[in-house]
């Protein structure tokens, strides 16, 4: 028993309960109950990569930084020796000619993630890194612009800028939009052996999976194969011909669930947790057409009725 002193008297200590989340893990802070705002163990581990990829983005400009240094110490070595200019003028040129291109560079990041269109800003910045590339590489090159080792390296620190800053912007892009849902999830990903034994079986699965929008294997095959479906083709012997949904092994597809003509909402969620409980919520997501928080409020509702 734990006691704590207080006005010179003793009396025992009122302990915080131990809080364990429905997933079993134990956290290290207690937890805010919310009804019907409780996340999946996936849910929460693609919140807590957006948020590392946010607090870390700064990261990714350091080989930026880092080129353009190099880029901007290469023009500015020339400069002191063929501009009749004062040390600052000498910098100032310097800093002007390697910015353009990372300035442009720049907006078309932020249309970017603006969800904007940015061609015509990517290949403006593209083409005056290219420009200025030029430059530094002639500042450097052999006679008849042969490449030294020189050359090619500052010229290609000038050029490869703009082209790093867009394949930060795309992740972030990326990142941004699939946290909107406006993006899918990666495909289904079907083993090496099962291609290797049901090659024709398996690309029905991720024909079904790539329209449906399921990425679980277990969960796309049973969308495609339902258990009574299967069974039956196998037993007359399935060798992978035929193109049409039917499977080509003489066995008529399965009658669609019932879910599949509800209307679209957290009835239509539930009533697919119900018929297939191992979809994560982005996948019930896609197959009843609301977003995440409807179907997270109908998988608390079956939870609390015990029906999922």
């Amino acid at each position: 028993m734990m006691t704590e002193q207080m006005n010179g008297h003793t009396r025992p200590a009122t302990l915080e309960p131990l809080r364990l989340p429905v997933n079993g893990s134990v956290r290290p802070w207690p937890e805010q109950d919310e009804p019907g705002q409780s996340e999946t163990s996936a849910d929460e581990t693609g919140r807590w990569r957006h948020a590392v990829s946010a607090h870390r983005g700064w990261a990714a400009a350091v080989p930026i930084v880092l080129v353009n240094a190099v880029a901007f110490a290469a023009q500015l070595a020339f400069l002191r020796d063929h501009l009749p200019w004062p040390s600052a003028g000498q910098v100032l040129v310097a800093v002007a000619l390697e910015s353009i291109a990372v300035y442009l560079a720049w907006q078309a990041h932020l249309a970017q993630l603006a969800d904007d269109s940015a061609m015509r800003l990517r290949m403006a910045a593209y083409g005056m890194a290219a420009l200025i590339g030029a430059m530094n590489y002639s500042h450097y090159a052999a006679p008849h612009w042969r490449p030294t080792f020189p050359a090619v390296a500052f010229g290609m620190a000038s050029a490869i800028s703009p082209w790093l800053w867009s394949v930060h912007s795309r992740r972030e892009s990326r990142d941004a939009l699939k946290a909107r849902g406006l993006i899918e999830p990666h495909a289904v990903r079907l083993g090496a052996t099962r291609w290797a034994w049901h090659p024709v079986r398996s690309a029905r699965v991720m024909r079904w999976a790539a329209w449906t929008g399921v990425a679980d294997p277990a969960a796309a095959i049973a969308g495609r194969f339902p258990p009574a479906g299967a069974t039956a083709g196998d037993a007359r012997g399935d060798s992978g011909g035929g193109t049409g949904d039917s499977g080509g092994d003489g066995v008529p597809p399965p009658p669609p669930p019932a879910w599949q003509s509800m209307t679209p909402g957290g009835d239509k969620a539930a009533a697919i947790m119900a018929d297939r409980p191992g979809l994560t919520n982005a996948e019930v997501a896609v197959l009843a057409g609301c977003d995440r928080r409807t179907v997270q409020r109908a998988r608390n509702a079956l939870t609390r009725t015990g029906q999922e």
